[in-house]
């Protein structure tokens, strides 16, 4: 048992993959505390706001395939939801769906995390949960593979960080952790259009198109969310 996880709280939102799996249980027997799983998109919200866990973990399907279950679509509505109530709660999707475009889209809603189902068991998501407590963001890996084989950056890391300012490291630091601009802004006591100015510096000299792909580049350049974010 992972006694590092022990005092994590996370909400499930069960879908059939969720089910099939025996997630809850798989997640209580790694030390996770669940404190609720529900199928109603609605409740799930609800209770995240009257009983916030620690994480939030969304078993969503293709909107295809959604009969039963979250569809991805309502998904991204519900981080939308989520980040307008401006819950503190890191979001974890777990799906099959691999467009890139659709991943993006729920990272700019306010994911923190999104795993590929496919060969994932009950410790790799309790072991994405811990990173997700520690402020690390989860990208699947096809996702930064997609990024790596289209590089906006010719310079080496160290040259890439010193092109930029020290408030600007300060600021990607913070978009690496998924925080938005107002917040942002509270953490380093500035304006938030300064902040909007940073981030508009950061992508034009990070060759970045929008606040996902930002955020990968700081992953790629090794650039870690802050400690009190």
């Amino acid at each position: 048992m992972a006694t590092n996880q022990a005092a994590i709280r996370v909400s499930i939102l069960e879908g059939p993959w969720a089910a099939w799996q025996g997630l809850a249980d798989g997640l209580r027997g790694e030390g996770v505390q669940v404190s609720s799983v529900t199928r109603d998109v609605r409740l799930f919200l609800d209770s995240l706001g009257t009983d916030p866990p620690q994480v939030a973990v969304m078993d969503v399907e293709g909107d295809s395939e959604a009969a039963v279950g979250c569809s991805v679509t309502e998904g991204i509505n519900l981080l939308r939801e989520a980040r307008k109530r401006r819950l503190e709660v890191r979001m974890l999707l777990l799906s099959a769906v691999s467009a890139p475009e659709i991943i993006s889209q729920c990272f700019d809603e306010g994911a923190s995390g999104y795993l590929f189902r496919a060969g994932l068991g009950t410790t790799a998501v309790a072991s994405a949960i811990n990173s997700l407590v520690r402020g690390e963001r989860l990208f699947p890996v096809q996702l930064l593979r997609n990024d790596f084989e289209h590089p906006p950056v010719t310079s080496p890391t160290a040259s890439v960080l010193l092109a930029l300012t020290q408030r600007e490291r300060e600021v990607l630091a913070y978009v690496a952790g998924g925080a938005d601009n107002l917040k942002i802004a509270a953490h380093l006591q500035i304006a938030e259009r300064t902040v909007k100015s940073h981030v508009t510096q950061l992508y034009r000299k990070l060759g970045a198109e929008n606040r996902t792909q930002l955020a990968l580049r700081a992953c790629h350049l090794g650039v870690r969310p802050p400690p009190d974010l």
